[in-house]
């Protein structure tokens, strides 16, 4: 069996600890190449070298404190909402019991009487069901200390573990008065009283992780469901898996289009901002191109089903995103490396406290309070959020935008890109040559006619040029006789009797026709601007020639100066001539022009620019421009759902415009910046806490950190990870 890849949802991860036990565990599996964990999706990519049995892989899990499931991560929404109700529920009941516990403890503490029996029950009936709700901390931290793989749970599960341990000693010290040194105090307030701020923490931050998920549980709601399907004479309505190449499918007024194909009766306006993000609707008539999962808003549609199943291209699109999903950006690695050995550390730092300050003469009861407070205020969950919810958030509003990832890795580079390599045909320009002038020594419309019926037998890009400047001005044309193409040079054939010939002005000189002095110095002016000229003789005599010119794309000068605004330099590619070139550079704001390059050029211009240690991104329409995307740190392309498109380019830009450019660009800018924001404030939360409830301050203030402060500070550091990575979503 060769190579594949599988995506499991993973149940019991929380942190950056549980993240690193995970992917441990898996790799260690003979079969298993690579399996990386997305910890705001919960679920894991499974590289295989030869796949295994799925029970396998979970059993293995299993014994680490995970549940392996297997189900697709678009059936996620509602999971997570399942998980928010529970922790809801949990931290409901937690905070019942705990808050008449943390009174009743205050009040005895202000009383500052002796703890009697009564005392000690009533602490012990209220913080045992808090326990209990929150027994999941207990068997996951103490199943993954078992297997050498501690982790957040771990943490909680030692702290509070140890408070009820020490509180159950102090209660029988206490009741039978054994006169145990040390064991006078109880901590079963403490230990109910944290388990509540985390059940809240966890419930806070189940609930923010929803919203940073939420633009692409969107994306994967869109997926059609149904469609009406022709069988006999009879519309039905069947599972979209059930439609085949070649169906004839209806799509009613509102309905939305449930596989690619083209309509083969009827017309409308179809809205396809499920693929492009762009709301305006785009009429669509017989012959034209439907997209799965986009609107049908007026007329019904008769459609033929083309591509269907994984082969759309909105299930393509899904699987980009999956794809960049289960992707790890660079600046991951190193809050990665810190999270592998960071619940090990935090252990040896919380005994070495406790010992540490037993040795120099403090109490039992201050040593223990240490130790709580530095188990349970460390947070891995911090360092694990930071980066991972920053690109979920920011592939789902590129993904709203019409912009599709295809790695973590590509959406950093983009933030890093110092020079953007154009390609012009099809890039700056739409790829559609339009007459832009004609001159002729005969009537306008005669030589129109002469020439749209010549070109009526070209499969030339240029021949629609000259065919559209006829539909234009409503010219009709004529038969042509005698139809001939000469290779590189020309067309001839016999329009009402009479040769004619369009062709290059070289190969009519050697027919024998010469150019008009009067046109030369205007075919000077032509040939600076750029533009493809050709010329037109009858019966041998020359009669008029007409500029053809790509038609640059409306938005290509704003968004060259955009760039320039963002310090990113810009060069042209084109395989036309220095020329046709420098005048779209030129009218566009592109000082550098690389011309007459073939494929195989273009990537090696953008291989010299990246030896000379410059971030290099390449844009093209992704058909002939494959070696230069792959080339590039970043290749762009632009308006494509091309299989070339998909495999080449590391950015796929829906819209068939070059404003996603700069989208793109100031997103992936914005995404980091987050990310660095992130990754700031997890560091700098552990190097402060860890040190304040190691008891730091206490020589110098005589302060010492409460075990329920910790539980708090503790519980809202990952929730403000995720709140400050939301801030993503204002835009």
């Amino acid at each position: 069996m060769g190579n594949s890849a599988k995506t499991y949802r993973v149940e019991g991860m929380h942190c950056a600890g549980c993240v690193a036990s995970v992917e441990k565990s898996l790799n260690a599996i003979d079969g298993v190449q690579s399996a990386t964990v997305n910890l705001p999706l919960e679920n894991v990519r499974i590289n295989f070298v030869q796949e295994l049995p799925f029970v396998k892989l979970k059993d293995e899990l299993q014994s680490a404190g995970y549940t392996l499931v297997d189900e697709p991560p678009q059936d996620l929404s509602a999971q997570k909402e399942k998980d928010i109700a529970d922790w809801r529920r949990r931290f409901i009941w937690a905070t019942i019991l705990g808050s008449p516990l943390l009174i009743f403890a205050m009040w005895e503490m202000m009383a500052s009487g002796e703890i009697g029996w009564q005392s000690i029950l009533l602490q012990f009936c209220l913080v045992a069901p808090i326990i209990f709700i929150s027994r999941q901390f207990y068997i996951n931290g103490f199943t993954a200390l078992a297997h050498r793989n501690p982790n957040m749970n771990s943490l909680v599960a030692l702290g509070t573990g140890a408070a009820i341990l020490y509180s159950l000693i102090s209660s029988v010290n206490i009741l039978f008065q054994l006169g145990i040194t040390g064991f006078e105090k109880l901590y079963f307030e403490s230990a109910g009283v944290i388990l509540v701020f985390i059940t809240m923490g966890r419930f806070l931050e189940a609930r923010a992780k929803y919203q940073t998920t939420r633009a692409l549980l969107e994306l994967f709601d869109r997926a059609p469901k149904t469609g009406f399907l022709k069988k006999g004479d009879q519309w039905v309505e069947v599972p979209v898996i059930d439609i085949q190449q070649g169906d004839k499918v209806m799509i009613k007024p509102g309905g939305q289009i449930p596989v690619d194909g083209i309509v083969v009766e009827g017309s409308s306006f179809v809205n396809e901002s499920a693929i492009t993000g762009e709301p305006i609707p785009i009429e669509k008539t017989e012959g034209d191109a439907l997209t799965g999962a986009t609107i049908n808003t007026s007329g019904v549609l008769i459609m033929e089903a083309q591509q269907v199943g994984g082969d759309t291209i909105f299930s393509r699109i899904i699987q980009l995103v999956e794809q960049a999903q289960n992707s790890k950006a660079p600046i991951q690695s190193l809050a990665d490396k810190v999270a592998a050995v960071f619940v090990p550390v935090v252990l040896i730092l919380a005994i070495v406290s406790f010992s540490g300050w037993l040795l120099i003469g403090q109490s039992l009861v201050f040593a223990f309070n240490i130790f709580i407070s530095v188990l349970i205020i460390a947070c891995p969950c911090a360092l694990g959020l930071a980066t991972p919810t920053a690109m979920v958030v920011g592939t789902g509003l590129a993904a709203d935008l019409g912009i599709h990832f295809k790695s973590a890795e590509a959406l950093q580079n983009l933030s890093e890109i110092a020079t953007i390599f154009f390609d012009k045909t099809g890039t700056l320009t739409l790829g559609k040559p339009k007459v832009v002038e004609f001159k002729t020594d005969i009537a306008e419309n005669e030589f129109i006619m002469k020439s749209a019926s010549l070109e009526k037998g070209s499969e030339h890009p240029l021949a629609d040029a000259i065919m559209k400047l006829a539909e234009d001005l409503d010219i009709q044309t004529s038969e042509c006789q005698n139809f001939q193409a000469v290779s590189g040079k020309g067309i001839q054939g016999d329009v009402d009797g009479k040769t004619i010939q369009i062709g290059t002005l070289k190969w009519l000189n050697n027919s024998g026709v010469k150019l008009p002095l009067p046109y030369i110095e205007k075919l000077a002016e032509w040939e600076k601007n750029g533009y493809t000229i050709i010329h037109v003789a009858s019966v041998g005599e020359w009669i008029g020639m007409v500029a053809i010119s790509d038609t640059l794309r409306k938005d290509s000068k704003i968004v060259i100066q955009q760039l320039k605004q963002n310090s990113v330099s810009t060069h042209l590619l084109t395989g036309d001539r220095i020329t046709s070139g420098e005048f779209i550079a030129h009218k566009i704001g592109i000082k550098i022009v690389h011309a007459e390059l073939l494929p195989k050029d273009k990537a090696e211009k953008i291989s010299e620019m990246r030896a000379s240690g410059m971030k290099v991104a390449m844009v093209g329409d992704g058909i002939n421009d494959a070696p230069a995307l792959a080339t590039a740190d970043v290749g762009i392309s632009i308006g494509s759902g091309t299989d070339v498109a998909l495999e080449t380019s590391d950015v796929v830009l829906m819209r068939d415009d070059l404003t996603s450019v700069v989208n793109a660009l100031q997103l992936s800018k914005r995404v980091v910046n987050k990310i660095k924001q992130n990754l700031f404030w997890a560091f700098a939360y552990n190097v402060v806490g860890i040190p304040i409830a190691m008891g730091l301050l206490y020589p110098i203030s005589g302060y010492l950190l409460n075990p329920m402060l910790a539980g708090v500070a503790m519980a809202f550091s990952s929730v403000s990870v995720v709140g400050n990575t939301l801030l993503l979503r204002k835009r």
